[in-house]
């Protein structure tokens, strides 16, 4: 039985922190992050999807332990051949983008020094400032809160043997739980994005095909995830 508080808090933490970088996790808010580029952007998804998640999870914990209800099996059940719909559908929309697209070299001339490099055409937001509309913000928090749902019953399981039966207790871990996901997928979103802006401005080529092979893993995760939860 764990006790001290140190320990809970430990336990909890990194169990948090290993959580968020599930496959499906990183994979998702790779793919909702995969139109635009902007490190302020990526960000703002993986704090939002992290709110959603947390959020859920909460609530869940506050059901279970507070009042004693848990939420509806066939609910999860839903949940869980979401996430497999959402990646599918995602990385098929990004695809779908790319194709009104296309990849070509731009020579530009400034008075006697002429240089090229690669362009995406049509890709209105390839060079955008990364600012993320209210409405865009919407898409990672519901992401988040199919995710919380699908994984609320393995995240609550171990919340027993380390709360003793205290409803504080439980509530403080699933806290603990939940900060250790949000900075974890912060940690994450600011490498993805510090690629994808380095990739951006350096090496345009692999940018493009840096969107394409997330788009496609998404496709393939979500798959495999759908035919496991079928």
């Amino acid at each position: 039985m764990i006790s001290e508080p140190l320990s809970l808090i430990a336990v909890g933490f990194s169990l948090g922190l290993m959580h968020a970088l599930d496959a499906d996790h990183v994979m998702a808010v790779s793919a909702l992050n995969n139109q635009k580029a902007g490190l302020r952007r990526t960000l703002g998804y993986c704090s939002n999807w992290a709110l959603g998640h947390s959020g859920v999870l909460l609530f869940s914990g506050l059901l279970l332990f507070g009042l004693g209800l848990s939420l509806p099996e066939s609910l999860q059940y839903a949940a869980e051949v979401s996430v497999g719909v959402l990646l599918i559908g995602l990385g098929l929309y990004c695809l779908w983008q790319f194709r009104k697209q296309r990849l070509s070299l731009v020579k530009h001339t400034h008075g006697d020094v002429t240089h090229v490099h690669w362009h995406i055409e049509g890709d209105v937001n390839a060079k955008g400032h990364g600012k993320q509309s209210h409405r865009e913000g919407h898409a990672p928090v519901m992401v988040g809160v199919v995710h919380g749902l699908a994984g609320s019953a393995p995240a609550l399981a171990l919340v027993p043997a380390v709360s003793q039966g205290q409803f504080g207790v439980a509530m403080g871990y699933l806290l603990v739980f939940s900060i250790g996901v949000m900075l974890s997928m912060l940690a994450f979103g600011l490498g993805l994005g510090s690629l994808q802006k380095h990739l951006q401005e350096q090496h345009m080529r692999l940018f493009h095909w840096q969107r394409n092979i997330i788009a496609g893993s998404s496709i393939a995760i979500g798959s495999f995830w759908l035919y496991q939860a079928i």
